[in-house]
């Protein structure tokens, strides 16, 4: 179950930390003073929508956390599994916002994204906001309901994704095989087209990279012949000046009178002498570029027309020559396939043929699945309806097909038929349902798949709209059944529902002449009686507190008898 949630800088709320009963927990206050804030914050901490307008003015920052405790094995040894988090019967939940999007989610101070955060969430609690009054009303909606009523049609579920999913591999064969004759033999000339293509172009690697070197060359040619020839003027041959070559050997005629006086001077002679020859050796090598260079405008358009050539085939066929070549490849197997495909061909299509038969059992199995458990499903809501003040509501559940031969959910499309008034024929739900019938509809569904789910906490948001007198005081004896066997959390207007609740958090805004903040208060005693005298529309006085305390009384007794 929730134990505790911790919130910081969330609107209104600077800190509070609010500690849940096991059972039925009601929150209230006045229209404003913040209660949506609280589920807003539950609903941030197990992974819902991040809005950074939720950062408290001033704030840099916010942030929540909660604190599951009683975990069962079955979730401990799903959440080890499944995500790899050590955990035991508590699990500790952190998420931080700040205001500049930053998203910080921890569990058990490890970080983890808050896609798990949300599926692990998933297990522990339903969050029933006033949105779902509006998602009882798809039918895609009231497929899941039954399904989770049913227990049995999840494993199916998994079946017939799995069989897709091979369905889906199985086209994907045929598709690489061609598809039918007409788009297989348009595959065979295409890839005939494109084998040739490259063929004719031999290309060979690296020549895309030597033809660039060369374009370049050929480009500067002047600017080449300039440099070298400044060069060979400079070290080896000039008119005007002494070379390179001239001053070495000036230096070496100048050494040769002292090499002999020992090993020192005799070793620099060698290198003067070395370095001499090596020069003459560059400046050969140089005349001879100078007198064999020529530039070849044919060459220089024929480098400049292939590399566009070749830049063009590698855009259509991979980008450079290694994506190039692999692709060739690719599709000499791809075209072998195709020429010498249509036994595998037929294979495949058989294959198909059996995935489908398969899927099509499999959505069978499924459907007679949702039948039974919708049989059982519309008594049962049709039972806690009547329980609830509507002796002559009626509950029915159609069954149809949809267009498509199969779906990840199955074939099967339902809807929801309703009636409240003896003598009115059954309608679609979404047709013919008022508000508080609603309320009331919405709740009964949650008591029935409630028996039988895994999740040991509800968050209902004013599921009380719209309710009013000894109908009210019926779903309040109602909640606190519920309360029995599962954690409730209601924000609640009703002083029935008040008066039921074993924990009362009252929210309410206040200001300290510099701002405005919310706080949340457990009630006790007097402090109880005269929030209950509020929903109730009386005085706080003592003939206000003394109704408001005998109804809490009266709530009291009615759970001692439910024990």
């Amino acid at each position: 179950m929730l134990q505790t949630l911790k919130i910081e800088n969330v609107a209104l709320i600077d800190k509070a930390i609010l500690n849940f009963d096991e059972r039925l927990n009601v929150i209230s206050g006045e229209t404003g003073a913040g209660k949506s804030i609280m589920l807003d914050s539950l609903s941030f901490v197990f992974g819902g929508r991040a809005d950074r307008s939720l950062i408290r003015s001033g704030a840099e920052s916010m942030k929540v956390e909660a604190i599951f405790n009683n975990l069962t094995k079955k979730h401990i040894d799903y959440i080890q599994k499944q995500f790899n988090i050590d955990t035991n019967d508590e699990l500790f939940l952190s998420r931080e916002l700040d205001s500049n999007g930053r998203n910080v989610c921890k569990i058990n101070d490890e970080l983890v994204p808050v896609s798990t955060v949300k599926k692990i969430c998933q297990l522990l609690v339903d969050i029933h906001g006033q949105s779902e009054h509006l998602a009882i009303l798809n039918n895609d909606y009231q497929l899941k309901i039954i399904d989770l009523f049913s227990k049995k049609a999840d494993d199916v579920l998994s079946i017939l994704a799995e069989k897709i999913e091979k369905y889906k591999d199985n086209e994907k064969q045929i598709n690489l095989l061609g598809g039918s004759e007409v788009e297989k033999q348009n595959l065979i000339d295409l890839y005939s087209y494109q084998i040739q293509e490259i063929e004719n172009a031999d290309i060979k690697e690296g020549e895309y990279e030597s033809l660039t070197e060369e374009k370049k060359e050929l480009g500067l040619f002047e600017k080449i012949n300039e440099c070298l020839r400044a060069c060979y003027e400079a070290s080896g041959r000039s008119n005007f000046s002494e070379t390179a070559s001239e001053k070495l050997s000036s230096a070496l005629h100048a050494i040769q009178p002292i090499k002999n006086i020992n090993n020192h001077y005799q070793e620099l002679a060698n290198r003067l002498n070395s370095v001499r020859l090596e020069l003459e050796d560059i400046n050969e090598t140089i005349n001879d570029d100078l007198n064999n260079r020529a530039f070849d405008k044919e060459r220089f358009d024929f480098v400049d027309s292939r590399l566009d050539f070749i830049k063009s085939l590698f855009r259509k066929y991979g980008g450079d020559f290694a994506k190039f070549s692999q692709y060739y490849q690719d599709i000499k197997i791809k075209l072998d396939n195709l020429i010498n495909s249509n036994e595998k061909y037929q294979k495949l299509l058989l294959e198909k043929e059996n995935i489908l038969n398969e899927i099509d059992t499999i959505q069978d199995r499924l459907s007679n699945i949702r039948r039974d458990s919708a049989k059982t499903l519309k008594v049962r809501i049709q039972e806690e309806l009547r329980a609830l003040g509507m002796p002559n509501a009626k509950v029915d559940i159609e069954f149809g097909r949809i267009d498509e031969r199969f779906s990840i959910n199955g074939y099967d499309k339902v809807e929801f038929m309703f009636s409240s008034n003896l003598g009115f024929e059954l309608k679609p739900l979404n047709k013919v349902v008022s508000g508080g019938e609603m309320s009331r509809v919405m709740l009964a569904y949650k008591i029935v798949v409630s028996s039988v789910d895994d999740i040991h906490s509800i968050v209902f948001d004013e599921i009380d709209s719209g309710l009013s007198g000894n109908i009210a005081t019926v779903v309040a004896e109602y909640m606190a059944r519920l309360g029995k066997n599962k954690q409730i959390i209601a924000v609640s207007h009703l002083p029935q529902i008040c008066a039921m609740a074993d924990t009362n958090i009252k929210v309410e805004k206040y200001s300290d002449r510099i701002t405005t903040h919310t706080r949340a208060n457990i009630l006790k005693d007097k402090d109880l009686y005269s929030e209950i005298a509020r929903l109730m529309g009386v005085d706080s006085d003592d003939l206000g507190l003394s109704v408001a305390k005998d109804l809490k009384e009266k709530s009291d007794k009615y759970k001692e008898k439910i024990k």
